[in-house]
C-alpha cells in the first residue's frame, strides 16, 4: 500500500520502530475499555507490528493494520485496520485505535474516511463493515459520521474480561459510499 496522506495525518505501513508509540496507547486503560483483548506487551507488541510491516493486501484473508501518523506532531497517534475476507466475498471488517491525548479532534474521523477510501477503491471491496460493545459511545458516534448504517444489535455477542456484551454492527456498501457527499473522483484516488 502506498501510504494516504490526508490534511493532518499520513497513514501509513506499520513498522518495528513504531514500538513505543504503539504501546503508548495500546495499554492505556482508557483505549482497552472496549477491546475484547488485553493490553499489549513489549513482545507481542514487536511481534504484531513484525507481522504488519510485510502482510500485504492480497494475501488472502489478510488483517491490515496502518500507522496513523500525525505530520505536525511527527509521531504516530493510532492505527487503523482492515480485515479483508475471503475474496469471493469482497468483503471487509475496519477498526480503529487512537492515543487518549487525540481522542475528541477529528482524528479518527479522517483516518477512517481515509481507510474506507482504501477498502473501496484500492482493493475493491463491495461492503465494509464493524462492529463495537453498545458502550462505546464514540465509535457509534465515529460509524455514523463516516456515513455507516447500523444493521444490527447483537446480544452477548463480545466476550470482554470475562463478561458477554451485546454488540452493533454497522456497515457501508460501496454504491453507498460512492453516492456519499465529496464522491467525485472518490475511485480516482488509489488508480
Amino acid at each position: 500500500m502506498i501510504p494516504i496522506e490526508t490534511e493532518r495525518l499520513l497513514i501509513r505501513r506499520m513498522s518495528e520502530q513504531d514500538v513505543e508509540e504503539f504501546l503508548e496507547y495500546q495499554s492505556h486503560p482508557e483505549v482497552m475499555r472496549y477491546q475484547p483483548y488485553e493490553a499489549a506487551t513489549p513482545e507481542r507488541a514487536a511481534y504484531f507490528l513484525r507481522i504488519q510491516s510485510t502482510s500485504e493486501p492480497s494475501d488472502e484473508g489478510a488483517y491490515l493494520a496502518f500507522a496513523v501518523h500525525h505530520k505536525e506532531e511527527n509521531r504516530m497517534i493510532g492505527e487503523v485496520s482492515i480485515n479483508v475476507l475471503p475474496k469471493s466475498q469482497s468483503k471487509g471488517e475496519i477498526g480503529w485505535s487512537f492515543h487518549t491525548d487525540f481522542h475528541g479532534k477529528g482524528y479518527a474521523t479522517e483516518a477512517a474516511r481515509a481507510l474506507l477510501a482504501y477498502g473501496f477503491s484500492f482493493l475493491g471491496l463491495h461492503r465494509i463493515t464493524t462492529f463495537c460493545d453498545v458502550r462505546n459511545a464514540p465509535s457509534i458516534r465515529l460509524m455514523e459520521r463516516i456515513g455507516m448504517r447500523r444493521e444490527g444489535h447483537a446480544l452477548k455477542s463480545m466476550l470482554l474480561r470475562g463478561t458477554w456484551q451485546d454488540t452493533y454492527l454497522y456497515a457501508l456498501l460501496r454504491e453507498e459510499w460512492l453516492q456519499g457527499s465529496e464522491s467525485e473522483n472518490k475511485d480516482e484516488t488509489f488508480k
